[in-house]
């Protein structure tokens, strides 16, 4: 990774608490830059309850009874971050604003393209997610930063399985914490590949989640350079939680995440 890209990313602060909106949704404002924090909305409690048990009770144990799409996991702040760094990077050789394709996978609570609306603001931002819940979530979010920032954060959202699902086209493809399952790992490495196949750079953050070495594996049978996730550090946080999604810490505490930067030219 290029050092200007992992100093972009160092010395991020931990997301603020800042209340409850109507719904009892958890109002949190992370920063991604030095420049720029946005407001992000968490499932309420009641939310994550049902979810939970809609979990429990699905006969397998597969992405279908996923219910951690409603929390910010510490990731998705750390790739939100170098999103950010590498659409500044490329604005001296482009048009700042110009219409740059930016597709978010398994997005959740959408950090990642809020972060891209609001520093490229001509961009294509499309966040996918295959539950409504968390989309839901991002558009609430959106609307909070609209009127914060002063202006749109244009974002299309999308119903997307990127498991059974070929990719839209994109410049720059970003997922955060979704290495959980070794299925999912090697259907998000296949569509990394597809990505920079296409022309895309690929960024891709974890918390050393179980499916890693799958998604490692998939990959590096179609790429000449040795990747691996560079570790920096993101922030557990101190939320309303429902046990089984995440156990609540006492106060935010700088936690390990892994990040990978992939380019078309690492492609074998």
């Amino acid at each position: 990774m290029a050092p200007w890209l992992r100093g972009a990313v160092a010395g991020l602060a931990a997301p603020q608490l800042l209340g409850s909106v109507a719904d009892g949704r958890t109002h949190l404002r992370v920063p991604v830059s030095q420049e720029l924090s946005l407001d992000l909305l968490e499932a309420s409690l009641s939310e994550q309850e049902q979810l939970v048990e809609e979990a429990l009770e699905e006969p397998t144990n597969g992405a279908e009874s996923d219910p951690y799409g409603l929390v910010l996991w510490p990731a998705a702040q750390v790739a939100a971050a170098a999103l950010v760094a590498l659409l500044k990077a490329r604005a001296p050789a482009e048009k700042r604003g110009s219409k740059r394709r930016i597709l978010e996978l398994g997005c959740g609570t959408g950090l990642c393209s809020l972060a891209a609306a609001a520093e490229s603001s001509g961009a294509e931002v499309v966040a996918t997610d295959y539950r409504a819940e968390p989309l839901e979530l991002l558009q609430q979010a959106r609307h909070l930063n609209e009127r914060r920032l002063g202006r749109r954060l244009a974002i299309r959202c999308q119903n997307l399985d990127f498991v059974n699902q070929r990719l839209p086209a994109a410049d720059f493809v970003v997922a955060a914490d979704l290495l959980y399952l070794r299925s999912t790992s090697e259907a998000l490495a296949k569509g990394c590949l597809e990505a920079l196949k296409g022309g895309a750079q690929v960024l891709v953050g974890d918390t050393g989640r179980p499916g890693r070495g799958a998604f490692l594996r998939r990959l590096q049978r179609e790429l000449k350079v040795q990747v691996d996730f560079e570790q920096l550090h993101g922030w557990s946080l101190a939320l309303p939680r429902h046990e089984l999604i995440a156990r609540q810490a006492p106060e935010p505490r700088p936690l390990p995440v892994g990040l990978m930067h992939l380019r078309p030219q690492d492609l074998a």
